[in-house]
């Protein structure tokens, strides 16, 4: 009796379960209604692969040693040229300095080019395989020209030619060490939007910094499309945009420093030479004027001497 009083309970308890499920739902009676019901787990599993928190700076580190020998050879190759005197030879023997630095440019900007081509066929089907390759050949490519830029811009502080190959790359490695300001359990920090501008005017930084964007994407099974490539508070677009500046910012300090920095060799400009530009049509005004003021006063003095004639006499 106590058995089938319990089962009767159970009974009138799951009718009553029903109906005011039955009630909550809008539905009319609990026989049209399933006794078991399905209901969504409350936490939607992951998506998110964990690997691609640390893919960003492994990938910026991989490439960065990709091109540390480049960049010593870069130095390595200056500043022997300044030892040895050749650039002065090749300057005297007539060769423009505009066509002597486009020629360093070309020759040496190849090989940067070639390791960053090589470098996105590798990694990119591998890292970035939902990513626009396109955009992947761009990170890489930026960021070799950046850091052959970088690298003449190092070039003038040196010397000697062996030291210049050895130190030179120890510094292009040791920037890349800031991106631990930036990193908090082997994921990127969101936010810090000035400090990681700042940080991009050097370029291993900002290739850093963009390749861990790029992986966080990867990791989501989205990557990154010229659609999303302005998306976030530090986007993709950003590092894409201040590595051209670094491009720039660097090729015009290495050849400013590279005039004022003579080390031993050949003579050293002023600081303000830069300003001569502004001053030349000035000074080309002023020599001008004094010239033909000159030339005036000269036509003057030497002018033939007219005596006038004598008044014929009268009768």
């Amino acid at each position: 009796g106590g058995d089938g009083g319990g089962g009767g309970g159970g009974g009138s308890d799951s009718e009553a379960l029903i109906a005011a499920l039955t009630q909550a739902l809008g539905g009319g009676g609990g026989e049209d209604l399933p006794v078991a019901y399905g209901l969504p787990y409350p936490a939607p599993p992951s998506s998110h692969a964990a690997f691609f928190d640390l893919a960003g700076p492994l990938v910026g580190l991989l490439v960065l040693f990709s091109l540390l020998l480049p960049v010593a050879a870069v130095l390595r190759a200056l500043v022997a040229e300044k030892e040895s005197k050749l650039r002065e030879a090749l300057l005297i023997g007539g060769a423009g300095r505009g066509a002597y630095f486009a020629s360093l440019l070309l020759s040496h900007g190849a090989a940067f080019l070639l390791v960053a081509l090589l470098s996105s066929s590798l990694i990119a089907p591998s890292c970035f395989a939902h990513s626009d390759p396109s955009l992947v050949r761009a990170l890489f490519v930026l960021f070799a020209l950046a850091s052959m830029c970088f690298a003449f811009a190092l070039a003038p502080f040196f010397s000697s030619a062996r030291l210049a190959a050895l130190v030179g790359p120890l510094a292009f490695f040791l920037t890349s060490q800031l991106f631990n300001l930036f990193e908090r359990d082997g994921s990127l920090l969101e936010g810090a939007v000035r400090a990681k501008a700042l940080a991009s005017l050097l370029p291993a930084m900002a290739f850093y910094l963009g390749a861990s964007q790029m992986a966080q994407y990867e990791g989501s099974q989205q990557g990154v499309t010229w659609g999303s490539v302005h998306e976030g508070p530090f986007p993709l677009s950003a590092s894409l945009a201040l590595l051209a500046l670094d491009t720039l910012l660097y090729l015009a300090l290495a050849y400013y420093l590279d005039a004022v920095l003579a080390n031993g060799v050949g003579t050293a400009r002023s600081p303000l030479f830069c300003l001569d530009a502004l001053r030349r049509p000035r000074a080309r005004a002023a020599a001008a004027a004094a010239s033909g003021s000159h030339t005036a006063a000269e036509a003057r003095d030497d002018a033939p001497v007219v005596e006038p004639l004598a008044a014929p006499l009268s009768d």
